[in-house]
């Protein structure tokens, strides 16, 4: 209803425009110059505005009177009068992009009118960069496609959603069409583009970031503009593990991008090689591989060469390379050319050395020594051959780049020093990388370097150990990294003055003492990091202006700024100090607070509460909550009951209370921390029972209440920590991020933890082992050391991602649940001092991961399993698992299970006894009534039993009477 509805709307329109402009053509005809524009233009042209929301660069704020052709944006034709341009371009869209993550601010807000309609001679309409659709629920407006009068079309960068119409093939006339919607990837797409093929006069065709993925015809289809000189596929979702067997017809083009689409496919032979026109060639991770091929010696009007991200081209520049000698850019990097950097800098072509402006050679895995020749580039202005395995000095020749500004050789073997004669030329240079190498730059004090770099990185060089002068000239310095260089000397006053103006400096893990300067409030700084060095003195006032801070690891003394003046501030870190005092109040004003370290320090005293700032419904006071998501506070002597100014925290994702005098019960709230990944309280004097919410945690890694007074049962409801049932934690992929994930994505740009040192210790194993980056690896739960009393819970066996289980040292009874050997991660499980009883479950045997366990000193009986793994572990004395257990027997315990028992062999011996007599009882039962059987059905068998028994009873009667007869005879003679 809603496409008919407005298909009649843009009719209606038509037919109204076409009657007004007959009816003005009436009374009016044609004049060979007009001074202002049509009534029935100036009225479609208010109806679009009426069209739009919001208008935040005012661009329609000119849009009064009768002459639209003053108005902003408009311009009209001279002779006719008619509007032909109509440009309403966001300027600033790109750069919000920047910095502010698709909120676009300045973009206009609204939809596109159909009162367009009406500009019939409309050649030009630029609409880019505006939030014209619906935040993206609205297509680009099909109707477009009746302005058959265009040549130029850009609705880039606008939040439309859903098809490209195929009614934008009516504009045969276009020269120009931008759809490009990378900034909106995937909103758009295009299932068939055939409607291209009606765009002969195309020249400029831009579709990044537009879906083409089951637009399998899309190179037959742009084969079929030979006018083409711009064609921009970027991230269109193309595959093209076979290329077409195509014969380009691009004869007159000059730019074409495929970057950012997964090709999977060879290098060569491909469609675009035989594209002599081109000056542009954009290939960046596409997914090929193979070798370069010789037929790209044949694209001489090639200017800019980008095959960036594509790590399958191997092999050696081709020879033919060397024909090409318009070249001004060349990057291969992340590829795997590899081979020794001389010889494949040698394949450039001569002709070209001096037009090349940029080289990128980065992580080629090159070898070698950088070519003695290098100065003859002498166009050159960015050079970088970063994350290889170069080797040797710099060639002097360096010196000879006189248009060089950026410089990246770091993450290298390169060694040797970097003079004066080496930089004495560099007018141009504003940045300098030589971070992770074992280049010195070596200048004297008095020397005046030509340059003013911006940014200069120059981690782990041997620059110590005085400050490098090489700064004594840089005052306007944006970025300074010379951490871990050497430096071990007092920062001198000039220094401070040189940098007083840079946003970032790092001079973190040196040797650098004395204090920091009193008016370090007035620098502009927005981050300094001053980690692992031997600043002492007491912590100045903060920087308005600084984001992140972190000067841990020194001597710092005295309390924390009463007043906490810094409104940007996301990360403070001042851990492994000797601050004391206590946490000011005004932390509660850090709104934009993320991280706070102040662990392993001489802090005292009670958190903050932060003041209330409304009424819950059962009429408490609720409190502000602070938006840090890492609280460090570990190793103080902190007190008061568990934070409040964590209630309400959603944030929180990695909170650290242990060794401190925190007591009071766990309250119920902190379920409702719905983002906490680590929770680490050990060692405090908290009490009670843990609360039954805590399972609520379904982020929850790693648990540990160790060393407190906490009572009462585990709670049964184990498998709602859904963060623990996996098998496969990656915490990057569940936008996880902090101090101690690997990299950083939830802050962007506003925040990298990679600097960010810090780590826990975590107890397993029988040993306590620091872990920093790879603790979110680590599944835990430690409630060693308290009262806990009841069973260990059958649940416990759904946590199928635990590595450390430790339950020892509490009051449990009952069985070992045999789930437990669902746990194929767990490397370390004690459950040692407790009351434990029954069998140890077999299942055990089945955790191939174990490397520690600990069942001793509880009250279990019966046979120890044995399995490979369990066989294998406590080598040097088994025995200490399972000691303090009385009823166990077998390996690796001295009793075995056969003499465990003082009884157990004459109960053996009884028990043969008692089946003998038994044998015998069922034998002679059995014998006696197979022959009562048989008399009684054979008569045969009874006569002869009976006269046999008969004959023997003569026998033995006559025996008897003649034997006793004779006797008498004889003792009567007697």
């Amino acid at each position: 209803m809603d496409g008919t509805a407005s298909a009649a709307a843009a009719l209606l329109w038509q037919l109204i425009i076409l009657i007004t402009s007959a009816a003005a053509s009436s009374v009016h005809p044609p004049q060979q110059s007009h001074s202002g524009c049509l009534a029935v233009e100036r009225a479609a042209l208010l109806s679009f505005r009426q069209a739009i929301t919001a208008d935040p660069l005012n661009l329609l704020g000119s849009w009064q009177g009768l002459n639209c052709c003053q108005w902003s944006g408009i311009r009209c034709s001279n002779r006719t009068g008619h509007v032909v341009k109509l440009d309403l371009r966001n300027t600033m869209f790109w750069e919000d992009q920047l910095n502010l993550y698709m909120d676009n601010p300045h973009g206009m807000q609204g939809q596109v009118s159909t009162s367009l309609l009406a500009l019939q001679r409309l050649k030009y309409l630029d609409l880019s960069g505006n939030s014209l659709g619906g935040q993206g629920v609205v297509p680009i407006p099909s109707f477009l496609g009746s302005l058959k009068s265009l040549t130029y079309l850009n609705l880039s960068c606008i939040d439309f959603y859903g098809g490209v119409p195929p009614q934008l093939g009516n504009l045969t006339r276009l020269l120009y069409l931008d759809l490009n919607s990378i900034y909106y990837l995937q909103q758009l797409y295009s299932s068939d583009v055939s409607w291209l093929r009606h765009l002969s006069s195309l020249e400029h065709l831009d579709l990044s970031g537009v879906s083409l993925s089951t637009a399998s015809d899309w190179a037959h289809v742009v084969n079929m503009l030979p006018s083409l000189r711009i064609l921009r596929l970027e991230e269109c979702g193309l595959s093209m593990s076979k290329p077409p067997l195509i014969h380009s017809n691009l004869t007159a083009l000059e730019e074409l991008d495929l970057s950012s689409n997964n090709f999977n496919g060879p290098l060569a032979p491909n469609w675009f090689w035989d594209i002599n026109t081109l000056r542009t060639l954009n290939l960046q991770l596409c997914s090929m591989y193979g070798s370069l091929p010789e037929n790209l010696g044949n694209m001489t009007a090639l200017q800019v060469l980008d095959m960036q991200g594509n790590d399958g081209v191997t092999g050696m520049l081709p020879e033919s390379l060397r024909n090409l000698c318009n070249l001004q850019e060349v990057d291969f990097t992340s590829t795997s050319l590899g081979g020794d950097i001389t010889q494949q800098m040698e394949r450039l072509p001569k002709c070209a050395w001096d037009k090349l402006q940029s080289l990128s050679l980065v992580a080629t895995s090159m070898t070698g020594n950088l070519p003695v020749w290098l100065g003859n580039l002498s166009r050159l202005e960015a050079f970088g051959v970063s994350n290889n395995n170069l080797c040797g000095t710099v060639p002097l020749g360096l010196g000879a780049l006189t248009n060089l500004s950026m410089l990246y050789l770091d993450n290298n073997n390169l060694s040797g020093v970097i003079t004066e004669d080496h930089l004495a030329n560099l007018r141009n240079l504003i940045i300098i990388d030589l971070s992770y190498t074992s280049l010195k730059i070596s200048v004297g004090s008095a020397w005046t370097p030509p340059f003013r770099l911006l940014r200069a990185e120059l981690t782990g060089c041997p620059l110590g150990p005085g400050f490098p002068a090489l700064f004594r000239q840089q005052k306007g310095i944006s970025y300074l990294d010379i951490s871990n260089t050497g430096i071990a000397d007092a920062i001198p006053s000039w220094f401070w003055e040189q940098i007083s103006y840079a946003s970032t400096v790092d001079m973190s893990q040196n040797q650098i003492d004395g204090e920091l300067p009193e008016k370090i409030e007035a620098m502009t700084w927005q981050e300094l990091r001053l980690n692992s060095n031997r600043i002492k003195g007491s912590i100045p006032q903060l920087l308005r202006n600084i984001t992140r801070l972190d000067i841990s690891r020194n001597s710092l003394s005295g309390p924390l700024p009463s007043k906490f003046q810094a409104p940007e501030l996301q990360a403070l870190v001042l851990f492994s100090n000797s601050i004391t005092g206590s946490v000011p109040q005004s932390i509660c004003d850090s709104r934009n607070m993320a991280i706070l370290d102040l662990s392993n320090n001489l802090l005292v005293g009670e958190l903050p509460r932060c003041m209330p700032t409304e009424m819950v419904s059962n009429g408490s006071a609720g409190f502000s909550s602070l938006k840090i998501s890492t609280l460090l506070l570990s190793n103080n002597s902190l007190s008061g009951e568990f934070p409040t100014l964590l209630r309400n925290n959603t944030n929180i994702a990695f909170l650290d209370l242990a060794k401190n005098n925190f007591h009071g019960n766990l309250p119920g709230w902190v379920g409702d921390l719905s983002a906490l990944v680590i929770f680490r309280i050990r060692s405090n004097m908290f009490s009670g029972h843990i609360p039954s919410e805590i399972t609520k945690l379904e982020n929850l890694h790693f648990l540990d209440l160790a060393h407190n007074n906490i009572s009462g049962m585990i709670p049964q409801s184990l498998a709602s920590l859904i963060g623990m049932t996996s098998k496969d934690i990656d915490p990057r992929q569940a936008g996880l991020d902090g101090p101690f994930v690997p990299t950083s994505a939830r802050f962007g740009e506003f925040m990298d933890f990679e600097w960010f040192h810090d780590s826990l210790s975590v107890t397993i194993k029988g040993r306590e082992l620091p872990y920093d980056t790879q603790l979110v690896y680590m599944v835990s739960i430690d409630l060693s050391s308290n009262n806990l009393d009841g069973n260990v819970p059958e649940e416990v066996g759904s946590l199928v991602g635990l590595i450390n289980l430790n339950l020892s040292f509490n009051h449990l009874t009952g069985n070992i649940p045999y789930q437990i050997g669902t746990l194929q991660l767990l490397e370390s499980l004690d459950l040692s001092h407790n009351q434990l009883s029954g069998e140890i479950p077999g299942t055990l045997s089945n955790l191939t991961s174990l490397g520690d366990l600990n069942l001793s000193y509880n009250s279990l009986t019966g046979s120890i399993p044995s399995g490979p793994q369990l066989d294998t572990l406590h080598t040097d004395d088994p025995a200490s698992m399972y000691i303090g257990n009385p009823g166990l027997c077998g390996y690796p315990l001295p009793n075995n299970c056969t003499d465990n028992n003082p009884f157990r062999e004459d109960n053996e011996d009884r028990s043969t006894e008692m089946y003998l007599l038994l044998g015998m009882l069922v034998g002679f039962v059995a014998g006696l009534w197979l022959v009562f059987c048989a008399f009684l059905f054979k008569k045969r068998w009874r006569i002869t039993y009976f006269r046999l028994f008969d004959d023997l009873y003569d026998q033995v009667y006559v025996f008897v009477t003649v034997t006793l007869a004779t006797s008498l005879r004889k003792s009567g003679r007697t």
